[in-house]
């Protein structure tokens, strides 16, 4: 009996001198277990903050680049309505100026035949309702001596003076058109790129997301780390991007 109780002090003496060899003893052991929790706590509310402000970014950023998308998908349907109309209103000026033309050159050759049937009233009278512009026109001809010089223009509408102001107006109504189909187009690639960052925010939700599925934590911040570089990448882009205001 006094060897078993003598052995049982024994190996308690021995507990007691391990622990307090290494400085824990049962109250260090308890303040080391608090430790760890503490840290593991504090970790987990990082982790909590984190995945918080990368899905409220991703969030925000997603619903900009849809109304984003959406006004440049506008600017596009508006732009395009204004190609239309511009077209039209070419088509016609380019009819008109086809009809001046022709009626220029019907009078014309009524003119000629005057002059050469030396009927000079009636050359006249068509001469004096030519259009101003053909009436320089057949001036500046006339002074080349197309009679005599073989080498002068053929017909005074070749001239620089002849002009015809729809068919003036009729091209630079080409031209906005043109300009504004190029306006749409850009405003439609604009609008395909907000709608790729739309995709992208919307996986960085999916990473924040089922990084909350995860109870280690060393899954949790790959999961985050994943979403942060595709998050930091988006807005880098996001920023780059042309903002339709107005």
């Amino acid at each position: 009996m006094y060897f078993f109780v003598s052995r049982c002090l024994c190996v308690r003496n021995k507990k007691i001198f391990f622990s307090d060899l290494f400085g824990l003893g049962k109250d260090g052991i308890i303040m080391a277990n608090e430790h760890t929790h503490d840290e593991k706590e504090r970790l987990k509310h990082f982790i909590e903050l984190a995945t918080t402000i990368i899905l409220a970014l991703a969030t925000i950023a997603s619903a900009w680049c849809a109304y984003q998308a959406t006004r440049w998908g506008g600017i596009q349907t508006f732009r395009l309505s204004t190609v239309n109309a511009l077209g039209r209103k070419s088509s016609e000026d380019t009819i008109r100026a086809g009809q001046m033309r022709t009626m220029d050159a019907i009078l014309f050759v009524e003119y000629l035949k005057g002059k050469q049937r030396h009927k000079d009233s009636l050359a006249d009278f068509f001469f004096d309702r030519f259009r101003p512009e053909l009436k320089q026109a057949i001036a500046a001809w006339l002074a080349t001596k197309p009679f005599q010089n073989d080498q002068a223009p053929p017909h005074p509408f070749v001239m620089e003076e002849y002009r015809l102001e729809p068919e003036q107006e009729a091209k630079r109504l080409s031209e906005e058109a043109a300009q504004k189909f190029e306006e749409a187009k850009q405003a439609n690639e604009n609008s395909d790129k907000y709608i790729m960052l739309t995709v992208l925010f919307a996986s960085v939700l999916f990473f924040g997301g089922v990084s909350t599925q995860f109870e280690n934590s060393s899954y949790r911040i790959a999961m985050l780390a994943i979403g942060a570089f595709v998050l930091s990448v988006a807005l880098v882009l996001l920023v780059s991007y042309p903002v339709a205001t107005g």
